[in-house]
């Protein structure tokens, strides 16, 4: 998820892919928030024993390549992002991503969650909110790295080593509920380092041969199918990675070969460019509103089948449409006049390099 998905923020800047490669990231995002969606929609029913085996299954299957696709996605931003003024690096990340996340999370938790404003676990977690959380801490911990670094691209790989380290000594403790956020960052923080890494590797990986790729394909393919049975092969551990890993090098190789090509209908292709551009709208909101859905369910003792559906189809369509009235709620994702600010930092920005003296050449 860009910061706050802002399409014209994600536009800015050299390092960041642009242009046409925008419009395979958009729609990766795009594929993969909705992915996010039908996860909870599945899950919060089978939690409460009306699920459906065959559609909770298929998203066991999927589910060690969502949440790392996102974060990976996110990371391939972050080079653009370290290039800017410190100031406007802060700026952004608290109009796009502090703000968002505190307004939804304390709405959900005061107007919605069970567990009250009481819920400590709650506040220190963020429930389904914990991707930004994990985000914002991705984002301190890159510009805490910043100053010694000469060469982006060579600390960004040490950096996800450290992190998968890390995760190796905190993983058997995964059950503890105060390391929870903790356990996701250190996790999934890897995949947000790696894209920032990679992302001058892109072009070329496009070009690599099919071979290779369809290799590629069946390990993650394979994996995914072991995985439905034993959690670990799932997510959040060292056994996960790879399969995380294979499934994200494929679809950075087919996705931009799917627009290219235009190898789907352009209404299918543009509806998901557009979910990407969106991304931040579809995953604050989808969960609030499969949570209404699903307490309208209990009560009319829906059975499983329409209990599912109902969160599934009803949950997609209600997010997509209030993503769809982001023009006229711009406020719950962004900080309120956010450009007004950005437009001042870059004005100071401007005025202190133009009164800065040319550097003196030394006499010959």
């Amino acid at each position: 998820m860009r910061e706050g998905a802002s399409a014209a923020t994600a536009r800015a800047g050299t390092d960041a892919p642009a242009g046409p490669r925008m419009d395979w990231m958009d729609a990766l995002r795009g594929v993969a928030v909705l992915l996010v969606v039908v996860l909870h929609a599945a899950g919060i029913p089978r939690a409460n024993g009306a699920g459906i085996e065959a559609w909770t299954e298929l998203n066991m299957y999927l589910e060690p390549f969502r949440m790392p696709l996102l974060m990976f996605l996110s990371g391939m931003l972050l080079p653009r992002s370290l290039s800017k003024p410190v100031s406007h690096y802060l700026w952004g990340k608290f109009a796009a991503i502090v703000w968002p996340l505190a307004l939804w999370l304390v709405s959900f938790g005061v107007l919605i969650y069970h567990g009250g404003p009481g819920d400590l676990s709650y506040w220190l977690n963020g429930d389904y909110l914990w991707f930004l959380m994990a985000l914002v801490l991705c984002y301190a911990a890159a510009l805490a790295l910043r100053p010694g670094t000469t060469a982006l691209a060579a600390w960004m790989l040490p950096a996800c080593a450290a992190l998968i380290g890390g995760l190796m000594l905190v993983v058997r403790h995964a059950e503890l509920t105060d390391l929870l956020l903790l356990n996701r960052t250190l996790y999934y923080g890897a995949f947000f380092f790696l894209g920032a890494a990679a992302v001058r590797l892109v072009n070329r990986w496009v070009k690599a041969p099919v071979a290779v790729v369809m290799v590629l394909a069946v390990y993650a393919g394979t994996m995914s199918h072991l995985a439905v049975d034993d959690r670990a092969l799932r997510l959040g551990s060292l056994y996960a990675a790879p399969t995380a890993l294979a499934g994200i090098a494929v679809a950075l190789w087919v996705a931009p070969r799917i627009c290219r090509l235009r190898m789907m209908p352009d209404a299918l292709l543009d509806f998901l460019t557009w979910c990407g551009r969106n991304s931040i709208v579809i995953y604050v909101a989808h969960f609030p509103v499969i949570i209404l859905i699903h307490r309208l369910m209990r009560e009319l003792g829906a059975s499983p089948l329409a209990y599912v559906t109902a969160c599934t189809v009803g949950g997609l369509i209600i997010t997509l449409l209030i993503a769809a009235a982001r023009p006229w709620t711009p406020w719950l994702y962004v900080f309120p006049r956010a450009a007004v600010v950005s437009a001042r930092l870059s004005a100071r920005s401007a005025a202190r390099a133009s009164e800065t003296p040319a550097p003196t050449l030394p006499p010959r």
